[in-house]
């Protein structure tokens, strides 16, 4: 139950983050800030967990960097296909990271992830292209090919976290894979952004907001929570984010709620409630 509060604040938090986001992308490159999130958020944990992290980070550094690099290369994936596809089509196709990990992990272990997780995992793509639908800006092989990187990638990333974190210090683990996302993150910044923002006073609330609460404190539970959530459990809970975003985006940018993303809501609801149900689904059964 802990574990899947953890995520419930990952999704809150990511979702509510899409505001403060949207700001932030209209002043800084988006390399730099996510070298600015990522780098203050490893900051953050070496100040808090230093003496834990200076022993065991020698143990945790090939998971860390596995992990940092491919959730690296999975926004950037996604953020690059954003040139080339509109937001609601990379949204829908980056939620079905949702449906490919109990695929992969039945492709890997062979052991069938059973028919409940996968009815729910459905549920939940079907209610992120009804939340998602109102996107008409068409299809584009180069956009769909890098957003279907994103989604592979995060999925992946979801099953090499849970994975590493059964034997490794989750908090090391996440300093190690904020670093290492940092570097790549500061790199890129170098070599495709001309322009660089140090700092903007202006949109600072909002930065560190975003530091503190949707890279900090959202990529640190979400490493700890999924040393206890199965991987298949724990992205359907992790997929309100989409709902938590669209909740906030209605609030504070005075966005609608139309029919069919109300709906699409009410179906990740529920695939996360069926999700939750399972074990008592079997017993019963």
């Amino acid at each position: 139950m802990l574990a899947d509060l953890g995520l419930l604040y990952c999704a809150f938090f990511w979702g509510v983050s899409f505001v403060t986001m949207k700001i932030l992308v209209g002043v800084y490159p988006a390399c730099w800030l996510l070298f600015l999130r990522f780098s203050a958020g490893s900051i953050m944990l070496y100040v808090f967990f230093r003496k834990r992290i200076n022993t065991s980070f020698l143990h945790e550094l090939k998971g860390g960097i596995i992990i940092g690099a491919l959730l690296f290369l999975a926004i950037a994936a996604q953020t690059i296909g954003l040139n080339y596809i509109g937001g609601g089509r990379s949204a829908f196709i980056s939620a079905t990271y949702v449906l490919m990990v109990p695929l992969m992990l039945w492709a890997v272990n062979r052991v069938f992830p059973g028919w409940v997780k996968l009815f729910a995992a459905a549920l939940c793509v079907m209610g992120m292209y009804l939340l998602t639908g109102d996107d008409e800006s068409g299809a584009s092989f180069t956009g769909d090919m890098l957003t279907v990187v994103c989604a592979l990638t995060f999925a992946v990333q979801v099953i090499a976290i849970s994975r590493l974190t059964q034997n490794s210090d989750p908090i090391t683990l996440s300093f190690v894979e904020f670093v290492s996302f940092a570097v790549l993150a500061f790199v890129s910044s170098l070599i495709f952004e001309v322009r660089l923002v140090l700092l903007d006073m202006e949109s600072l609330p909002e930065l560190l907001f975003t530091i503190l609460f949707a890279t900090f404190g959202c990529y640190v539970m979400q490493i700890c929570a999924q040393k206890y959530a199965e991987p298949s459990h724990a992205t359907i809970i992790m997929s309100l984010e989409s709902v938590f975003g669209l909740g906030s985006s209605i609030i504070f940018l005075g966005e609608t709620l139309t029919l069919s993303a109300g709906i699409g809501c009410a179906l990740i609801f529920v695939s996360v409630l069926i999700s939750e149900l399972e074990p008592y689904i079997y017993v019963r059964s």
